[in-house]
């Protein structure tokens, strides 16, 4: 099967700003926002990330609100924690596939959008509206490609080749890589589906169960600083020799900790024994997202405001994907 890949970035410089609604779909909490199409925030709130049942209704209701002070809300974009989805000319396309959050496996999230505020949601994964954001806005803007890693109550990962999520079967699902666990390292894995991938040894919820508090209360350079450090080098060394990127950034909850990302690269370079290219000991090849926390609902917006103008066909038409 032969996938034709984007030739250019996509310019998400318009004339003329639209205003669109943007949520970002977390595992713990859940950003609603309404701005413009350039990624500028007018409004925002955080939610929990409840069950679909109650959160679908705030985030209808918070739109609604928006919609009666500022005027009509012209389409909508989302970036969803997964697995989700994507295919648009797939019968399940929008709906959540198997995953660790409970009460979400299999629902419908485009169906329910689409019902609760009359808007086509465009959609794509959480950690792919943050990448996009970064690749137009912020840290992948001169990389061609790079990925997007944001580590928190799971791991995710994008791909992003010329400002654009690449082409897939599904998504990359970069936080479930099998890792080579430490001997000492007895503690289960919070993931249910894997006893050694990245997410059930180093996201959030796995550090909580394994040291019972956050990363935060360890100093860099202390034993459970350094496990972490390592676990998520060793991620960053493999997508290195599988993808050469030309950036990766590290994101989410856990991904700010002090000097995390000085002590993951420096594990990342330990793993790769010297086998890459010199530009991987640069500082600034592994880095924080430019936009902060705001990558995943900026992206959002953009998303939103320009998912019908950066639209790719797949092996020769038969199959369609959109921003």
């Amino acid at each position: 099967m032969r996938v034709l890949l984007p030739s250019r970035k996509v310019d998400l410089q318009m004339p003329n700003k639209r205003l669109v609604g943007g949520i970002e779909l977390g595992g713990t909490k859940s950003i609603v926002a309404i701005g413009y199409n350039d990624g500028t925030i007018l409004e925002r709130i955080s939610l929990p990330t409840v069950v679909p049942e109650l959160l679908i209704p705030q985030i209808a209701a918070f739109l609604q609100l928006h919609r009666e002070q500022r005027g009509e809300i012209l389409a909508l974009g989302v970036g969803a924690f997964g697995p989700i989805s994507l295919d648009p000319n797939a019968p399940n396309h929008g709906k959540l596939l198997e995953t660790n959050k409970p009460g979400w496996s299999g629902f419908d999230l485009a169906s329910a959008l689409r019902s609760a505020t009359g808007l086509i949601p465009n959609i794509v994964t959480d950690v792919a509206s943050a990448g996009i954001a970064e690749a137009h806005l912020g840290a992948l803007k001169a990389s061609e490609l790079g990925v997007y890693l944001t580590v928190g109550t799971g791991i995710g990962g994008a791909i992003i080749y010329h400002g654009k999520p690449l082409p897939a079967l599904l998504h990359p699902e970069i936080g479930h890589v099998a890792l080579q666990r430490h001997s000492t390292d007895t503690a289960p894995s919070s993931c249910r589906f894997h006893t050694n991938c990245a997410e059930g040894l180093a996201a959030g919820p796995a550090i909580m169960a394994r040291f019972g508090q956050s990363l935060r209360h360890f100093a860099p350079g202390s034993a459970e600083h350094d496990l972490i450090a390592d676990y998520l080098g060793q991620l960053c060394a493999n997508l290195v020799l599988t993808l050469s990127p030309q950036r990766i950034i590290l994101g989410g909850g856990v991904g700010q900790t002090p000097g995390l990302i000085d002590a993951t690269r420096a594990a990342m370079l330990d793993r790769l024994g010297g086998y890459a290219p010199d530009a991987v000991a640069y500082e600034q090849f592994l880095c924080a997202p430019h936009l902060g926390q705001d990558a995943g609902i900026v992206g959002a917006l953009c998303i939103a405001g320009h998912g019908s103008a950066i639209s790719e066909n797949l092996s020769g038409g038969c199959k369609s994907w959109q921003l």
